[in-house]
């Protein structure tokens, strides 16, 4: 391998370092994608009880006693909720797009890799290309071996290109995927969060008004 890697020229060393950049921010994904997990039904079934019964403080606690994006995000808008549902709302999508912004991190430098390492190997064989035809031309046809070495380090970084692009293609279309169904997750606990807070805020409406009546027909 490491002979390989030696006859393959310079250009190896390129793809060497888009190997590692790309490997770098694979292992970085892997964890960063793991900790932003959530059991949202149990998480958000917390959440909704505490609305339901007007614990605000209680449904901050649960939040931040949460792990993930979804619980950041409920933080968030829980802390606004005195200043009303416009603030709630402007929260959550600021946490929101954060949140979206850290999930997606490193995607496009995956990306690059993935578009860059053919490329380059690529470069390598034009320039291996050109190194057998000079050869051929200094020594003739006469002595092929001078001709095959050019040859096998355009091939070789041909190969070297695909072996770093086709892996980090492919896990790039795989983060990619789990990102958006992240993406939805969190759009739909923020739905069923500014839902829940909702219907608690015209629950304590109806429970006023019946207090307020039931305080009038007394006085009559």
């Amino acid at each position: 391998m490491y002979e390989l890697f030696l006859k393959g020229g310079p250009t190896m060393y390129v793809l060497l370092g888009l190997s590692v950049a790309g490997l770098a921010v694979i292992v970085e994904r892997v964890l960063v994608l793991y900790r932003a997990r959530t059991d949202t039904e149990v998480f958000m079934s917390r959440i909704e009880a505490a609305l339901d019964a007007q614990r605000h403080e209680d449904a901050l606690e649960a939040a931040r006693a949460g792990s993930g994006a979804m619980a950041r995000i409920l933080v968030a808008g829980i802390e606004k909720i005195r200043r009303g549902r416009a603030e709630v709302e402007r929260a959550i999508e600021a946490r929101g797009n954060l949140e979206v912004a850290k999930l997606e991190r490193g995607l496009l430098l995956l990306q690059a890799v993935a578009k860059t390492a053919p490329l380059v190997g690529f470069f390598g064989t034009v320039s291996g290309m050109i190194r057998a035809f000079e050869a051929m031309g200094k020594a003739g046809l006469g002595d092929p071996g001078h001709v095959a070495i050019g040859i096998s380090e355009a091939l070789i970084t041909t190969a070297a290109g695909l072996a770093v692009a086709i892996p980090a293609f492919f896990v790039h279309s795989l983060f990619v995927g789990k990102v958006n169904r992240f993406v939805m997750e969190l759009e739909e606990g923020s739905i069923r969060f500014l839902d829940a807070l909702e219907s608690a805020e015209e629950k304590q409406a109806r429970r006023l008004l019946r207090d307020e009546v039931g305080g009038d027909y007394l006085e009559i």
